[in-house]
């Protein structure tokens, strides 16, 4: 069973391409998704994260993510005390989901991969690079969310050379995938990727 780390900044297509992957029947798992499942089923994680943070529940009193995402943004010391609580949570999730899995092969994507370290657990990583401008451009026409908050978290996401000198430090096979084209050349370089690791 091989295993693939799909990661990128905010507006970078690695969405898509893990959409992408599913199509070809490959099992695959959105790691920012997952958080949100486990921020609404988690009972002890929502305990933890009214402790720090009382004031991000909803209406109908579930952890209003859009709040809390505003909150840690613009504070890194809040930020940090959210990665200690969720980010072990996830690690273990995709551990338990490599270690149950019967097929050829598996993908999870998530920003994050590389910043919580996550990459060490997989046999392949690939970073999906895009423009700035052209993520803030399909950011802004496809999200309700404002420039200043996607220039909020594009700061608080990892940069493509710490990504590279990172991976590259610790022996990782990586590829960099760029998308900013369209979305036919983007097909055609994600299928190429993906036939080298099916060899």
């Amino acid at each position: 069973m091989k295993s693939l780390g799909i990661t990128g900044n905010i507006g970078s297509g690695k969405s898509y391409v893990l959409d992408f992957l599913s199509k070809k029947f490959i099992k695959t798992y959105d790691l920012d998704k997952i958080a949100k499942n486990i921020y609404k089923e988690d009972e002890l994680v929502k305990q933890e994260i009214l402790q720090i943070f009382p004031d991000v529940t909803s209406k109908e009193k579930e952890i209003d993510t859009k709040i809390l995402g505003k909150l840690v943004f613009n504070d890194d010391e809040m930020l940090h005390s959210l990665k200690k609580i969720i980010w072990p949570r996830i690690e273990t999730f995709i551990q338990d989901k490599k270690n149950s899995n019967q097929n050829e092969f598996i993908a999870f994507e998530g920003a994050v991969i590389i910043d919580a370290r996550w990459h060490k657990m997989f046999d392949y990583i690939w970073i999906i690079d895009t423009n700035i401008e052209i993520s803030k451009k399909r950011v802004l026409n496809s999200r309700d969310i404002s420039e200043i908050d996607f220039m909020n978290i594009i700061n608080n996401q990892m940069k493509l050379k710490e990504m590279q000198i990172l991976l590259e430090n610790e022996n990782c096979k990586y590829s960099i995938i760029e998308n900013n084209s369209n979305i036919d050349e983007l097909n055609t370089k994600v299928e190429k990727e993906l036939n080298q690791i099916r060899l």
